[in-house]
């Protein structure tokens, strides 16, 4: 596609909006397909990660993502409307029910 920018169309634009969508959503379910890659010995972590995702609650999912983000406690907590003690709290709570899953679920799979 050989086109100038500025004599862009309408129709165009929609194309394009659509296009840099599937890019997105390829792009997350390759990140998906990735992480599977991981040795057998190893894979009891992505069961894990399964397991303390659906332990957390909506709060402390939030903070997870905004801090693995490498967001600040003061960001977040204006982010979420929330003190900078409470988003302190809940990533608390994020890393002990993480460190509680990946502790009690050393194992690899078909150790069963």
């Amino acid at each position: 596609m050989n086109t100038n920018w500025h004599t862009l169309s309408n129709e165009d634009s929609e194309i394009l909006a659509d296009a840099i969508d599937q890019r997105e959503e390829f792009t997350e379910k390759l990140a998906i397909f990735r992480s599977g890659l991981l040795p057998k010995e190893r894979r009891w972590l992505q069961l894990a990660a399964h397991d303390i995702y659906d332990q957390l609650s909506e709060r402390e999912l939030t903070v997870l993502e905004l801090r693995t983000l490498k967001h600040t406690f003061p960001v977040i907590a204006d982010a979420l409307g929330i003190s900078v003690s409470s988003a302190k709290t809940y990533w608390r709570r994020c890393l002990a029910k993480c460190t509680k899953a990946i502790m009690s679920t050393n194992r690899a799979i078909g150790d069963e």
